[in-house]
């Protein structure tokens, strides 16, 4: 390049105070610049009268850079701070309504306040971070996860609903932890220009297996959701495959299901027949369905004043069902639509992010997010069966808080630097492949 082209883009350069876009501002220059020479030597100019002509239409290097910072400054989607911080002090509700005999603790509120405040510190941290580096970093996520994955499976160190843990002082790795581990790991790997639609399958294999010796029955399917999703937009030209792959599963489990029928034992067949019909085992295994349907009846629209009844996990899986019962179904649909307008605000973005891994990031997010909320909202409406489902960011827990600040804070990182990537594809990965 010569002299005069540097001292043209070193003077436009100063006038841009980010310093993520300075970079990316210069590249994006110097192309334009090439481009436009091409063409004038084309037409039939020398190299030195077409690089004049080319930095006279780009302009005053003063304005031009006074532009190029106002259009490449970091963006803050206020508007997603907003809303989660809105879900978060409705998640707060549930804690006032702890009957302190039943848990025999009084600190869950206190608790509830210092792990929203971790969770905002996580997400403004992570909205701070670079997500492309996370590539980089590839090895050491690799690394977590398999530690994380061997605490669970080889050591565990207590059990809580059948389910592994390895507990350190108040602090537990457990399923939600590998989960989200796992999740971020193949979206790491998926973000990788080398990654194989066939050297995934094993690897897919060998992730579900080991969630399945936890055992966790919510963090298989979680799994399973999410990194079909992230497979079925990674690989688009193997989306035939992935079909046919899901309608062979399909098939194979009916068959399994169908010859293990004479196997099951009655109270296993009592638990899907009061999902059906709650009514007719309100006394056993469809109390918790018949009990909701009673609660949330009971809540109306604006809830019952003074309610004492005794909700079941109040905190965590059914905080809905506490929400609406002591707040009313104005509340419950404000926490509905709150999660719906998250779940909106990442979807649109996904296709005004130009970066590839950007675009993964936040299909993982809203998938990770979606299933989970969808799920629990489902399940206390009595659609769906009961399981460990927690509701995002208005469950009680500290690993699920992590991982919705996890997901939040890499949206906001990929949307506070949406404009340093054009559609150039400057730094993506094919996702025809």
């Amino acid at each position: 390049m010569s002299e005069k082209r540097m001292d043209y883009l070193d003077k436009v350069i100063q006038y841009v105070r980010y310093k993520e876009a300075k970079r990316f501002v210069a590249e994006e220059l110097r192309y334009h610049l090439e481009q436009e020479m091409k063409l004038l030597k084309k037409s039939g100019m020398n190299e030195k009268d077409a690089e004049e002509k080319a930095i006279q239409h780009m302009g005053s290097a003063e304005r031009l850079g006074e532009e190029m910072d106002k259009l490449h400054r970091p963006r803050v989607d206020w508007i997603m701070i907003g809303l989660v911080l809105l879900l978060s002090l409705i998640g707060i509700l549930p804690t006032l309504h702890i009957s302190e005999e039943i848990y025999n603790d009084n600190g869950y509120l206190v608790r509830k306040i210092v792990y929203f405040i971790l969770g905002i510190v996580l997400s403004l941290s992570l909205m701070m971070f670079d997500y492309r580096k996370l590539r980089a970093m590839k090895w050491w996520i690799y690394g977590l996860t398999t530690l994380l994955l061997i605490s669970i499976t080889v050591l565990p160190n207590t059990y809580r609903n059948g389910e592994a843990q390895f507990r350190v002082s108040s602090f537990s790795i457990d399923s939600t932890t590998v989960l989200t581990a796992l999740v971020i790991s193949w979206m790491v790997y998926l973000g990788s220009a080398k990654a194989g639609f066939w050297k995934s399958l094993p690897l897919f294999a060998v992730s579900l297996c080991t969630l399945m010796f936890i055992p966790s029955t919510t963090a298989v399917f979680v799994f399973t959701l999410t990194v079909s999703v992230l497979l079925w937009f990674r690989f688009k030209s193997n989306r035939k495959h992935i079909l046919w792959g899901y309608i062979g599963m399909a098939i194979g489990s009916a068959v399994l299901i169908s010859t293990l029928v004479p196997l099951v034992q009655p109270y296993q067949l009592e638990r899907f027949y009061a999902f059906v019909n709650p009514g007719d085992y309100k006394n056993t295994s469809g109390y918790m369905y018949f009990r909701n349907h009673e609660l949330l009846r009971k809540g109306g629209w604006l809830g019952e004043t003074g309610g004492n009844e005794v909700i079941n996990e109040p905190h965590t899986n059914f905080a809905f069902t506490t929400i609406t019962y002591h707040y009313g179904w104005i509340a419950g649909g404000v926490l509905i639509l709150t999660g719906l307008f998250i779940m909106y605000r990442m979807i649109r973005n996904i296709k005004r992010i130009n970066d590839r891994f950007g675009q993964l990031i936040i299909i993982c997010g809203v998938t990770l997010f979606s299933t989970q909320f969808l799920y629990n909202i489902g399940m206390i409406l009595g659609v769906l069966p009961h399981t460990g489902m927690s509701l995002p960011i208005v469950s009680y827990g500290l690993n699920p808080t992590l991982q919705t600040s996890i997901v939040v804070g890499l949206f906001l990182s990929v949307y506070r630097r949406k404009n340093l990537l054009t559609s150039r594809g400057v730094g993506t990965f094919n996702m025809k492949q």
